[in-house]
């Protein structure tokens, strides 16, 4: 396993959660520099952006939190789906 991903958190139920963002943090801070030294200097040498119309990656993109958007018909069990992954209701859920 890699060095950043090694260390061992424990999150105790009364904890702060301290440790899972220090490893989050780790690990963002590798993919960013895996991006930057690895893949950045090929998407360059090769023109991505200018084929592909997507511009380079910057470190807000991997800093900003995932965001999932749900499409389908009316009635489909969207809401459903993510009460499901949730395992709750959540805020706004109307049917």
């Amino acid at each position: 396993m890699a060095d950043w991903a090694s260390a061992k958190t424990s999150m105790s139920p009364g904890g702060s959660g301290d440790e899972a963002l220090d490893k989050t943090n780790r690990v963002s801070a590798r993919l960013k520099a895996i991006y930057k030294d690895n893949i950045l200097p090929a998407e360059k040498r090769y023109r991505y952006d200018f084929f592909y119309e997507s511009p380079y990656l910057t470190d807000v993109e991997f800093d900003a939190k995932p965001q999932v958007m749900l499409v389908g018909q009316y009635s489909v069990g969207k809401t459903s789906f993510i009460r499901y992954m949730l395992g709750r209701d959540f805020p706004g859920a109307r049917i």
